[in-house]
C-alpha cells in the first residue's frame, strides 16, 4: 500500500487530524478530534480503499457517476463512501473528498471544538 502514503501525509496536515490503527480491521483510522472521518484499509477481496464520511447526498451523486467509488464498506451506507484505489486515479478528486470528509466530520464536533479547528 506504499503507493498510497500520499493519503496519509494528505490527512496529517489537516488541523486537528489524529491517527490510530485498529487492529482487528486492519485499518489505519484519521478523526477530527474524536470523530471517524477516513478509514484506510483493505475490502473482503483484500483490495485497498478509502472509505470517506461523505454528505448523504454527495455520496449518492458520487456512487451513480462513478464505478470506483462504492458505498462506505462496514459503514453506514448513506453517510460513508469507499474509494477502490486501485481503480481511482484522480488525486485530485481524492484530495477533495478527504477534504469534504473532514468538514462533515468537524461540522460534527461541539461548536467551541469547532472554533478551536478554526476556518478551513
Amino acid at each position: 500500500m506504499s503507493e498510497f502514503t500520499w493519503i496519509r501525509e494528505e490527512m496529517t496536515n489537516l488541523k486537528g487530524v489524529q491517527y490510530s490503527f485498529k487492529e482487528e480491521w486492519g485499518a489505519e483510522r484519521y478523526h477530527v478530534l474524536d470523530q471517524l472521518m477516513v478509514m484506510q484499509g483493505t475490502n473482503k477481496e483484500g483490495k485497498p480503499i478509502l472509505t470517506l464520511k461523505c454528505d448523504a447526498e454527495k455520496s449518492e451523486q458520487l456512487r451513480a457517476g462513478n464505478p470506483a467509488i462504492v458505498p462506505g464498506y462496514y459503514m453506514n451506507k448513506r453517510i460513508w463512501i469507499s474509494v477502490l484505489l486501485e481503480e481511482e486515479q484522480d488525486k485530485d478528486l481524492i484530495r477533495s473528498l478527504i477534504h469534504h470528509a473532514y468538514v462533515e466530520a468537524k461540522n460534527k464536533l461541539p461548536k467551541y471544538k469547532q472554533k478551536e479547528l478554526g476556518t478551513f
